[in-house]
């Protein structure tokens, strides 16, 4: 019987790791979240506020989700998916039904004292901060990255592009490439920060105008900070979104 070289069986070896160490860590990420939701199910504040951290600081937390909660019943969640980033950081979709309306978001779960936690009340893409004229530190490092990024997009350089992004595992990796060809076969767009919310240290989201010569948006962009370089996340796109609903939907079939 043939031996395998050392190299190819210790590549296995951490191969076999790196994936049991990221089923792990998305096991114990679902869970959290669905404390979360349970908890909101239940209008058990305490609960939610322990598996959970607010977008902005908010001194009355568990008494604005009592309120939300009476206000608001949770009828029926459901994760619809879920990417880890890396071992502190992950993203997670959740649809969640209430009597009037029905909520749609991918936001962040981070490791906080070594617990995870979903992360509450991220602001709807449109909104805008004020944009600072002098930044320095680590949102300095953001905004050089949408700077180094546009740049490699007038490179027309795919090899460039994936320099400044992080794709995600289960992330379609073909049509993120085709995304990023079709970007450089037209005008390169114009990457505006505003603000930028450190949620970990290895996250952050950004408020990010992108405009064109004919069109500009306002999009949250999730960016995590790799090997001490900033990167743009692809794979998993940040949303809220609130849609109203009725008590006789149509439903079609």
């Amino acid at each position: 019987m043939k031996k395998l070289p050392i190299f190819i069986t210790m590549g296995m070896i951490l191969l076999f790791f790196g994936t049991t160490a990221m089923a792990s860590t998305k096991d114990d990420v679902t869970t959290s979240v669905e404390k979360f939701l349970k908890a909101q199910k239940n209008c058990n504040a305490e609960m939610m506020a322990e598996h959970s951290v607010y977008f902005h600081k908010i001194d009355n937390l568990k008494e604005m989700y009592t309120r939300f909660c009476h206000e608001n019943p949770l009828q029926q969640a459901s994760i619809t998916k879920l990417s880890v980033i890396n071992e502190e950081a992950a993203l997670v979709s959740i649809q969640s039904n209430y009597k009037e309306m029905i909520n749609i978001r991918t936001t962040p779960v981070i490791k906080k004292d070594g617990n995870w936690k979903i992360v509450i009340g991220v602001p709807p893409s449109g909104a805008k901060s004020t944009n600072p004229e002098n930044r320095a530190g680590e949102d300095a490092e953001v905004t050089q990255l949408f700077k180094d990024y546009v740049d490699a997009i007038k490179t027309d350089d795919l090899e460039k592009m994936t320099n400044f992004i992080k794709i995600l595992p289960d992330a379609d990796r073909k049509k993120i490439e085709a995304h990023l060809k079709g970007l450089s076969m037209q005008p390169a767009p114009q990457m505006i920060t505003y603000g930028i919310k450190h949620i970990s240290d290895s996250l952050a989201i950004v408020q990010v105008e992108i405009k064109y010569p004919n069109l500009s948006f306002t999009q949250n962009l999730a960016v995590t900070k790799e090997n001490a370089q900033w990167k743009l996340v692809f794979g998993h796109p940040l949303t809220n979104s609130f849609i109203p609903k009725t008590g006789n939907p149509i439903m079609i079939k």
